[in-house]
């Protein structure tokens, strides 16, 4: 985890921990917002990171698991202080065919993205061919993270 955080936030100096579960009314809000469902797809306890250099925070990493085809995704959306998508990191899945969703060429194009743009498949993202629940999974995913950012930043 260490090395994605890195990896992120390259002049960061430390990274400071939070888990928050979402409640009820919450995970309501972010399906109809978001356009998702979590029953059985999305995590209702959310881990993050602050990263911050020299005392000042400099931005925020969501680790989050979603379901590709084959199995889960398990990745780290980094996120500038105003909800931008700084960049995503994948940090395991299993994946047979959806390979293609950890190289840099597909994950580039979440750089920049926060609200209100779409994030989505077919519209602002290009998904991989022969690997559409594994892209739109993580499309999603990262929609959503946008979504519980601008949320529970003022927490």
């Amino acid at each position: 985890m260490d090395k994605a955080l890195q990896k992120i936030f390259r002049k960061a100096s430390a990274f400071t921990p939070h888990t928050v579960t979402l409640s009820a009314e919450q995970i309501s809000r972010l399906e109809e917002k978001a356009d998702i469902t979590f029953a059985g797809a999305h995590l209702e306890t959310v881990t993050f990171y602050t990263a911050q250099e020299n005392g000042q925070t400099v931005g925020y990493a969501f680790e989050d698991t979603v379901l590709g085809k084959w199995g889960p995704i398990h990745y780290l959306a980094g996120l500038n202080t105003d909800g931008q998508v700084k960049e995503v990191v994948i940090l395991a899945y299993d994946e047979i065919r959806g390979r293609p969703v950890a190289k840099p060429r597909f994950l580039r194009q979440y750089k920049g993205k926060g609200l209100p743009a779409p994030v989505k498949l077919q519209r602002d993202i290009d998904g991989i061919s022969g690997a559409t629940i594994s892209s739109r999974s993580l499309t999603d995913g990262i929609r959503k993270i946008l979504y519980i950012f601008d949320d529970i930043k003022g927490e």
